[in-house]
């Protein structure tokens, strides 16, 4: 099958160079289609000798020798340049949630309630799963780009936490570099990790620059919410 067969991206360019195909020029072309609302998305690996970690999922690919995913390690350390509350109530078998929404407001087209904090499902312990999405500017791949960063609810906490102290210190949570390091967790037989978060300086002029233009450029994207914002283990289980 063609999926399964090497395929050599300098091969590729040549053959469409002698055909009179500028390479570059056709996939600027579809970049400006596909990666719109496309960020790559940094994930947590649970592993059961505790030894959890980050990884990059770039998403698949025809081309058999990318990576697909890149392991991070325990520690990751980024810029937050935005970051939301967003919620999800799974039914079971369910492709995507029966309810959901950014910051408190549902966006789905039948929502339970008005409002989260007036809907009974958004107490703690109940099906509807709170996350917060981040968007993270980090240079993991030799320059900074742009990543999407969930944090699942068993972090909150030390978000909360890390809010609250940079407000105590008057720092804006974009002028900090944020790490993000996993804590093993080993409670009634299980084993995964929690994602506590401290700082390590503040942000330099180059990295406030780049976060200020991408705010604006990923406006929309803040708007929305696709299912790769709830694929983690454990998301869409509705017990």
């Amino acid at each position: 099958m063609m999926e399964n067969t090497l395929i050599v991206p300098d091969d590729v360019r040549a053959a469409l160079s002698v055909a009179g195909w500028d390479m570059d020029s056709e996939m600027e072309s579809m970049s400006t289609e596909h990666s719109r609302f496309e960020i790559p998305v940094i994930r947590v690996e649970h592993r059961t000798n505790s030894k959890h970690v980050f990884y990059l999922d770039r998403g698949p690919s025809y081309n058999v020798e990318d990576q697909s995913e890149v392991d991070l390690g325990d520690t990751l350390t980024g810029v937050i340049f935005a970051h939301q509350h967003i919620r999800a109530k799974w039914v079971e078998g369910k492709e995507v949630p029966e309810c959901s929404s950014i910051e408190g407001m549902p966006v789905g087209e039948q929502p339970l309630a008005d409002r989260c904090n007036l809907c009974e499902h958004s107490a703690i312990g109940s099906t509807c799963k709170p996350k917060i999405r981040i968007l993270l500017l980090s240079n993991l791949e030799g320059e900074l780009k742009p990543y999407v960063l969930h944090l699942p609810p068993t972090s909150l906490k030390y978000f909360s936490q890390h809010v609250r102290k940079l407000s105590r210190s008057n720092l804006p949570i974009v002028a900090c570099n944020t790490v993000f390091k996993i804590k093993p967790i080993a409670r009634n037989g299980y084993k995964y990790g929690e994602i506590e978060i401290s700082i390590d300086g503040v942000s330099n002029r180059e990295t406030l620059m780049v976060a200020k233009q991408l705010r604006t450029e990923f406006e929309e994207f803040s708007k929305r919410l696709t299912r790769q914002d709830f694929i983690e283990s454990g998301d869409t289980v509705s017990e």
